[in-house]
């Protein structure tokens, strides 16, 4: 008997790696086998640092006034719900950032 290559299309979770072939090809997967992740075909949405700094930093800069991180995000159009916590002190100490927080407990954000 002679040997033949055959090829079979699978799947590949874009957060864990995982490859796998599907029970039923005629659906996609709603989840990664693996990771259990819903979101297995969507990759992460990943951002350097230095272009963070950046957005921030012409935001703060554009304003002339204490902003919020709501005000922030939605100005330089951000992914992040909340801010990665080092990213934070890093840009205090980078772009001499300051946070306050108000009499209502809301943060604001201003360069000094």
């Amino acid at each position: 008997m002679p040997r033949i290559p055959i090829t079979v299309m699978g799947f590949r979770c874009e957060r864990c790696e995982y490859e796998w072939i599907p029970r039923d090809f005629e659906r996609d997967p709603i989840t990664c086998p693996q990771c259990r992740s819903p979101y297995w075909d969507r990759p992460r949405e990943r951002m350097p640092y230095e272009e963070f700094r950046e957005k921030v930093e012409s935001a703060l800069t554009e304003a002339a006034k204490p902003l919020t991180w709501t005000e922030i995000r939605t100005a330089k159009g951000l992914p992040q719900k909340f801010p990665n916590n080092r990213w934070v002190r890093r840009l205090e100490e980078d772009i001499q950032m300051k946070r306050e927080r108000d009499k209502g407990g809301i943060i604001h954000w201003q360069l000094t």
